[in-house]
Parts: C-alpha cells; sequence; structure tokens
C-alpha cells in the first residue's frame, strides 16, 4: 500500500504530450466514479467501466466486506449516484470501493481506442505494472456505467 500511496502520477506529463491522450485525471477525493463523471461531464460523453478490469490494492476487497469504509465513500455517493448505473447484484462493498476517495490514486486516462495498448505500455514502462485498460466511452449523456 505505502508502495501504491507514494507514487507520484509523473507519467501524467509525458502522456499530456501525447495527441491520443484526449482527457486525464488523478483518481483522488471522489474515487474512481467521480473523477469518471467528471471526464464524462466535460466531454459530454458515456463511459463503461469494466468492474472486472479494476486493479485494487490486494487486501480492499476484505476490508471493505468488513465495512472498513471512509464516511467520504458515503458522501460521494450522495453526491453523485444519480449519474451512476451499477450492475443489478453490485454489493455495498464493491461500491464503497468505487467511490473511495484517495489521497493518492492512480490517473485515469481516455484515448483514442485504436492507441490504447501503445499507451498502457508507455504507462507501464514508466513503473506502473498494474496498469490497465478498464473501459470505454460511448456516445451518450454525461453518465458512467460499470458493467460486470
Amino acid at each position: 500500500m505505502i508502495a501504491t500511496t507514494t507514487r507520484l502520477n509523473k507519467v501524467g506529463a509525458k502522456l499530456g504530450a501525447n495527441s491520443a491522450v484526449h482527457a486525464m485525471t488523478d483518481v483522488t477525493g471522489f474515487g474512481l466514479l467521480g473523477h469518471a463523471l467528471e471526464v464524462a461531464r466535460g466531454s459530454k460523453v458515456s463511459l463503461v467501466v469494466d468492474m472486472k478490469a479494476l486493479p485494487f490494492l490486494r487486501e480492499a476487497a476484505q476490508l471493505a466486506q468488513q465495512g472498513c469504509v471512509t464516511g467520504a465513500s458515503h458522501r460521494n455517493w450522495a453526491s453523485y449516484g444519480a449519474s451512476v448505473t451499477l450492475p443489478l447484484h453490485c454489493a455495498d462493498w464493491q461500491r464503497h470501493l468505487l467511490t473511495d476517495p484517495q489521497t493518492s490514486g492512480g490517473l485515469l486516462v481516455a484515448c483514442e481506442a485504436a492507441e490504447a495498448q501503445g499507451i498502457l505500455e508507455t504507462i507501464r514502462e514508466e513503473g506502473y505494472a498494474e496498469a490497465r485498460v478498464i473501459g470505454r466511452v460511448e456516445a451518450g449523456p454525461p453518465v458512467v456505467r460499470i458493467g460486470v
């Protein structure tokens, strides 16, 4: 956890120079869903996130299932949950992982689909081995949908 939370998002400067990168935000106080919604609203598109593709810290699911969640996770959901569609059988603990405020989260990067693998490799080469393609952008209202 310490290695993850103390790693800087310095790769963002390199990605910012890539014309295939259209939007980027660090996942911090509003959790993944809040920052994804920020991108969706700013870009006037829908974001679809694949829950199975998300790289959580090893103990995160277990801790969330035991009720170790922040008050801000509840507040985050209350503030933007109306613009998010969760899977039918999404457990509360899973939602908490998606709304959990991070003090040093990773980067959420939106890019041209054809360039995603190359951008992912750039991120991994910079030391972020857990980086993943976690979803896609679709035309539609500015919402976030979580798929399984």
